[in-house]
């Protein structure tokens, strides 16, 4: 909403800008082919309503009470009230709203941007007799690595705000929980170094899948509670083995053509701290699948959906 706000006020700028070169419909023109009253109520009528539609409509309440309507009012007057005719001015004043649109962006990421120092480094490379492209394009390049730098952390600081979630934490329990239950109940059931349990009914015959296979599979998943989430119901689904989560995979390769096996599938090798609402699946949670290969793979070597009936 902050850049919608400032977009309006770049527009209003520009709008302001446009509108003063023509000359050919003043105030002192009787031969104007519009009428300048109706125009002016249109273009602060219908801004303003505008605006205040998107201010009503912001569902951050906080946010919300900090836009000042008297605020926002007054910054329309200072721009207003700006000379058009001094084009430097003007420019500067569109320009140095861009600046600060830019700032925030890198403020909201995280980051500590010293204005001054903005402002300084600007004064100096703008009033130089020439500019570099060179020098231009590496500070290009060092914003877009650094960019690139928030996004990441930002997106380390996400994953570990899910995976210390209390849901994400009771997935984890309940999981281990249950294979631990399972596995006193069958001392068949084998956990791999990665975590994945597993209980093989029949190997198969010949080769076993790999990541570089199509496979079309017969299965059944459910949670541990047992409540079903996805069924191929008897028909081989055709995808490959790089196409689903790292513990199915892991499980395929485990067999051959004609091969069944029950997958304990922990979190961490299914959906992760993200879960997978659409099908009741949450953070964290353990999956169960009793899964059985028919083919691998095949000459039709399809798009790679996963999930998809063969016909």
């Amino acid at each position: 909403m902050k850049k919608i706000i400032l977009g309006m006020g770049a527009m209003a700028l520009m709008f302001t800008t446009s509108c003063c070169g023509s000359g050919s419909c003043d105030a002192s023109n009787d031969s104007c082919v519009v009428n300048s009253d109706s125009l002016s109520i249109a273009i602060g009528a219908g801004m303003g309503g505008g605006i205040c539609s998107q201010i009503n409509s912001i569902p951050d309440s906080a946010y919300k009470a900090k836009l000042s309507k008297d605020e926002i009012i007054k910054g329309i007057e200072y721009v207003l009230s700006i000379d058009t005719a001094n084009v430097g001015r003007t420019a500067g004043l569109s320009i140095g709203m861009q600046l600060m649109s830019q700032i925030q962006h890198f403020e909201k990421m995280g980051a500590n941007i010293d204005r001054k120092l903005v402002l300084e480094q600007l004064k100096k490379a703008l009033k130089a007799d020439s500019a570099k492209m060179e020098e231009i394009s590496l500070y290009h390049k060092t914003i877009q690595e650094m960019e690139g730098l928030l996004q990441a952390e930002q997106q380390r600081k996400q994953m570990e705000a899910l995976e210390n979630s209390p849901e994400a934490i009771q997935g984890v329990k309940t999981g281990e929980a249950f294979i631990n239950n399972k596995k006193q109940e069958d001392p068949e059931i084998k956990t791999t170094e990665s975590g994945l349990s597993y209980k093989i009914i029949n190997e198969g015959e010949g080769a076993k899948a790999t990541d570089e296979d199509y496979v079309k599979v017969k299965y059944v998943g459910s949670l541990t509670d047992g409540t079903v989430f996805d069924d191929s119901k008897g028909e081989a689904r055709e995808f490959p083995v790089r196409g689903v989560v790292p513990g199915f995979a892991e499980g395929l390769k485990l067999l051959g053509k004609g091969g069944k096996a029950i997958l304990y599938i922990p979190g961490k090798l299914g959906y992760g701290v993200h879960g997978q609402p659409a099908a009741g699946i949450g953070r964290n949670q353990m999956l169960v699948f009793e899964v059985e290969v028919t083919e691998i793979n095949n000459e039709s070597k399809p798009a790679g959906i996963p999930g998809k009936v063969v016909k």
